[in-house]
């Protein structure tokens, strides 16, 4: 069920019946020049897509944008300050709440949005809505059965496993024609620990982390169908889910009344 593509009635009708909204979180970035920009935002929208017909939920148009300061110094990245990312979120959680959707999943595409996604939660803590929000990361590999499959050791960014499911959901984007080279790490400078904004880059400034080359659609196929049997099972998981809202409701209590709930005797 697509929000934009139901009536008004439809919409209302599906906040009552299954009361889970979900909004697919992507990003506009390059991954190294044979994927295309959208890759993330395409992935994460798809499987949503497919998701919410195995398990009933309304998926929101998807975000596309999102913080990819890091790779601004590639082309085509479109990164947005974090502080309105979170608040355009947010603001459309609540308005999914003042539709009727008592829940709304987060399901991120991009790994690069995990470190907002955890600040976002912290901060409903303060002041916890009415709605309950919850966060989803789909995994590229797809369960650690899956590693069998791989002919390279490693795939984080661009790829192996990310291009093979780009050969499987949209090949026509796909280019591997062009100049592109596998990487590996490069050197990074020793701090004993500290860490700067610049460590992915560094590591990383072709963006890509991993070999493509090896990539088929039908390895990409089993890559998709097992991150989409994940997500599916998280929709019927958050859908049932009574244990949550009832420890929100006591912790909002107990914040609004701190001495009598949380007294030192």
């Amino acid at each position: 069920m697509e929000w934009t593509k139901l009536t008004p009635g439809a919409l209302k009708a599906a906040a009552s019946e299954c009361g889970l909204a979900v909004l697919p979180l992507g990003s506009i970035e390059a991954h190294a020049g044979h994927l295309p920009l959208g890759n993330d935002t395409f992935k994460a929208e798809r499987t949503c897509l497919e998701a919410a017909e195995a398990e009933p939920a309304v998926v929101l148009p998807p975000l596309y944008y999102t913080d990819v300061a890091s790779m601004r110094p590639t082309i085509g990245a479109i990164s947005v300050r974090l502080e309105v990312i979170i608040d355009l979120v947010l603001d459309i959680c609540d308005e999914a709440a003042r539709n009727g959707f008592r829940k709304i999943l987060l399901v991120s595409g991009h790994g690069g949005n995990a470190s907002w996604l955890a600040y976002l939660r912290r901060r409903l803590l303060d002041r916890p809505p009415a709605y309950l929000v919850y966060t989803y990361y789909i995994e590229l590999l797809g369960g650690e059965a899956n590693r069998a499959l791989m002919e390279t050791p490693f795939d984080g960014h661009g790829g192996e496993v990310e291009t093979s499911i780009a050969l499987h959901l949209f090949p026509q984007w796909v280019d591997l024609s062009g100049r592109i080279e596998a990487t590996t790490p490069a050197e990074s400078p020793d701090l004993a620990g500290a860490m700067t904004p610049f460590d992915w880059p560094i590591r990383w400034p072709k963006a890509i982390s991993g070999n493509p080359f090896p990539a088929t659609a039908d390895k990409g196929k089993i890559f998709y169908e097992s991150n989409l049997r994940q997500l599916v099972a998280c929709l019927r998981k958050v859908k049932e889910d009574t244990a949550t809202p009832r420890f929100k409701d006591s912790f909002v209590r107990q914040i609004q009344e701190p001495c009598l709930h949380n007294s030192p005797s």
